[in-house]
């Protein structure tokens, strides 16, 4: 079994944040995101029926759909509740983007799709909206105050990528985050990068109030980068249900990113915890 824990399949409004071919743009065109980096045709064409078979030959057998709302970067909460519903079999998860911009909407739309619509939880990118916001600012903490009432689970995006520095990656604002709201599941997307070692340290530091998951994803898989195997170890060591694997499509390509994270030494429980079963806990999958 396998569960890919972040996926934006070519899909409608989906495809307005399709990663653009290698070098396409001047500001990542030396980028080590895109190091080896083979595009699949799904991205190519745009095709959602070329995804699913990419899926398939990935070995993919179910994946969690994220939206996102921050800036440009618009995908409808209702096309991605119709995608989980046409096929609830290979996307039985999906979380809704929530623009933490206007909090007054946001909290309308939490309301609309976590509670009216069957929403496990939302996705928030906080040094993406306008003006960027540290995800401890207290402007957006009704939007994580909902969540928790509602028993959501929240994906909150935070790397280098995420805000106009990398201060807005700063590991102890999301430590604030998990402390002010205990009650509240909280999904580190990208791991903090490149904070690994800090966000190690608020994994450890936060162990016992258990409310935080990491996923490291391409940042911790593709060859070459810092702190990789620190995960590794934190995995197999300490931290082996707290670690969840995606490939965060169209970032990179389903197959590939697999292979990328299989190359690393995991102890095989662990390996099944990253795969699926941490996944299938957290959201609380039937497999």
């Amino acid at each position: 079994m396998i569960i890919d824990a972040r996926v934006r399949p070519p899909y409608k409004s989906f495809q307005q944040v399709l990663a653009s071919a290698p070098g396409a743009r001047p500001s990542v065109k030396r980028s080590p995101l895109i190091s080896g980096y083979e595009r699949p045709q799904s991205i190519v064409q745009k095709s959602f029926l070329l995804f699913m078979e990419e899926m398939d030959e990935a070995g993919v057998d179910k994946a969690i759909l994220v939206g996102r709302q921050a800036g440009h970067r618009i995908v409808s909460n209702d096309e991605i509740a119709e995608l989980r519903d046409k096929y609830p079999d290979r996307f039985p998860v999906a979380l809704a983007g929530i623009n933490g911009s206007d909090v007054v909407f946001a909290l309308e739309e939490i309301e609309r799709t976590v509670k009216g619509m069957g929403f496990k939880g939302i996705a928030l990118d906080p040094g993406w909206c306008v003006p960027p916001l540290y995800v401890d600012d207290k402007r957006i903490y009704p939007i994580y105050k909902r969540c928790a009432e509602l028993g959501g689970v929240l994906y909150l995006t935070c790397s280098l990528m995420q805000g106009p520095d990398i201060s807005y990656a700063e590991p102890f604002r999301i430590q604030r985050v998990a402390n002010d709201f205990p009650t509240l599941k909280i999904v580190v997307v990208h791991g903090a990068f490149p904070f690994t070692h800090e966000m190690l340290g608020v994994m450890i530091a936060n162990a016992a109030l258990g409310n935080l998951w990491v996923l490291p994803d391409f940042f911790q898989f593709i060859p070459g980068f810092p702190g990789a195997q620190d995960w590794v170890d934190a995995a197999n060591y300490y931290l082996g249900d707290r670690v969840l694997y995606a490939s965060s499509y169209p970032v990179r390509p389903l197959k590939q990113s697999l292979e990328e994270f299989r190359r690393f030494s995991y102890k095989p429980e662990v390996l099944d915890n990253l795969l699926w079963k941490s996944a299938a806990d957290l959201f609380g999958m039937k497999i």
